[in-house]
């Protein structure tokens, strides 16, 4: 994985794992994915990458839910 996007914006945003949106906001160009990982700090620096892998967005999702 490597940093997609960083944004300024929703604060304290919960690291999360996520689904595309079924709309196709989240299609990455064209590139293969399954969702991605999110989240930001209290002023609301944050950021976004896409997730690739199938096995790499259920590990995300095994270890976040941990938390």
């Amino acid at each position: 994985m490597k940093k997609e996007i960083t944004w300024k914006g929703e604060k304290d945003r919960l690291l999360q794992v996520r689904w595309p949106c079924p709309c196709g906001c989240d299609v990455r160009d064209g590139r293969p994915g399954v969702g991605y990982l999110t989240g930001s700090d209290g002023e609301g620096n944050g950021f976004t990458v896409w997730i690739e892998s199938e096995e790499v967005y259920q590990r995300l999702e095994r270890l976040l839910a941990l938390e």
